[in-house]
């Protein structure tokens, strides 16, 4: 049973990020329809990460206490609730705390299924699983706008939504007696992370802005260059599929290649698609999925090859810690991309999109440019 515990990880994994696929599209479109401009629906999703920097210390406290599967449950079901009532939801308030909670609620599911995985016993195959377990967060999201497709009913979306969140509380309660045991300190040793893995921390910064930025504005990014909705929804699905796909690949290729150069050649990649996109989109749709399936490779081997990397260098007494931390800058990065994106694109335009993003990346290639030279 022990043998299969990283497979079903990952499959809990998947459902979860499905969930998350389809409130990329049915928070932002909802909020929208009810008369509310890009800056404040950039903050109503960003809450969702707000939550996360916010309580990020008391996670591990929370987890340790409560028992690995036990978390999983308790924050799957309030998830779901959570997401039935934004459903029926009309006023602003509700949103920012909604969406708060679940974020919240999101955080510490993800956490304990990623240190889950990287505390299993899974030898030479860890890289491997890792690249699954990235892939699985990025095909779930791509899967999510797919499903959309066949419920038509808004109330309906949110509803079903609300079901999906609890298939993860199913299938890791199968493997209830084969639990880790967490050791870690009471409080999360963000900086102690962050002196020993600045790159990495960073980097996460950087695939934050991405990851959160582009789910929540690339369906209203699309449907500002004419168009349909079906078309601008299959926007974030090619990214996310090449997330999947070409990010599995190069998290494969870090077991035996330099993460750090892996890292800084993916955030190269990220910058020219970003740059070239706004372009694409006009010309020919085809060149702009093109584009989105190389970008999202590049985002989602910059995600597995971190993740990775702190699996290897830290002990088990600090996984708690080196996960949460890197969930933080993820977090982080996603919030400041969602504020940045949404006022950007209020004030200059659609194309604040993807000016916010080139300018992220290419202040980190700055950055690992400098410290990479510095140790020649």
């Amino acid at each position: 049973m022990k043998k299969i515990i990283p497979f079903l990880i990952i499959i809990a994994t998947l459902c979860i990020q499905v969930s998350s696929g389809i409130n990329y599209i049915i928070f932002p479109l909802t909020i929208q329809v009810q008369g509310y401009s890009k800056t404040l629906i950039g903050l109503a999703m960003s809450c969702e990460i707000l939550a996360t920097i916010i309580l990020f210390k008391h996670i591990s406290v929370v987890v340790k206490r409560l028992g690995v599967v036990q978390t999983v449950i308790g924050a799957s079901i309030i998830r779901g609730v959570v997401i039935y009532i934004l459903g029926f939801n009309e006023y602003l308030a509700f949103w920012f705390m909604g969406i708060f909670t679940y974020g919240l609620s999101t955080s510490m599911v993800l956490v304990v299924v990623q240190t889950w995985l990287n505390l299993a016993e899974t030898g030479k195959l860890k890289g491997l699983f890792i690249g699954l377990y990235s892939s699985s967060l990025s095909l779930g999201i791509a899967l999510g706008p797919i499903l959309l497709q066949f419920i038509p009913s808004r109330t309906s979306q949110f509803v079903i939504n609300a079901m999906i969140t609890l298939f993860p509380c199913a299938i890791l309660a199968t493997v209830f007696k084969y639990r880790p045991t967490l050791t870690s300190n009471k409080t999360v040793r963000i900086g102690f992370i962050f002196k020993h893995a600045k790159i990495i921390m960073l980097s996460a910064l950087v695939g934050g802005v991405c990851f959160f930025g582009l789910p929540s504005f690339l369906t209203l990014y699309g449907i500002a260059n004419d168009l349909s909705p079906n078309e601008a929804a299959l926007l974030l699905t090619m990214f996310m599929i090449g997330s999947v796909s070409i990010g599995a690949f190069i998290s494969s290729l870090s077991a035996f290649i330099d993460r750090i150069l892996i890292i800084y050649i993916c955030v190269c990649f990220s910058v020219v698609c970003a740059v070239f996109l706004s372009l694409a989109v006009y010309a020919h749709l085809g060149v702009a999925l093109t584009l989105l399936v190389i970008w999202g490779g590049s985002m989602g081997g910059i995600y597995a090859t971190g993740l990775a990397y702190i699996g290897q260098v830290f002990r088990k007494e600090d996984q708690i810690s080196a996960n949460t931390s890197f969930v933080l800058m993820d977090a982080l990065g996603g919030f400041l991309g969602l504020f940045v994106i949404g006022t950007s694109m209020d004030f200059i335009g659609d194309e604040g999109l993807t000016y916010t993003i080139v300018i992220a990346s290419t202040c980190y290639l700055i950055f690992i440019t400098k410290r990479l030279t510095a140790k020649l």
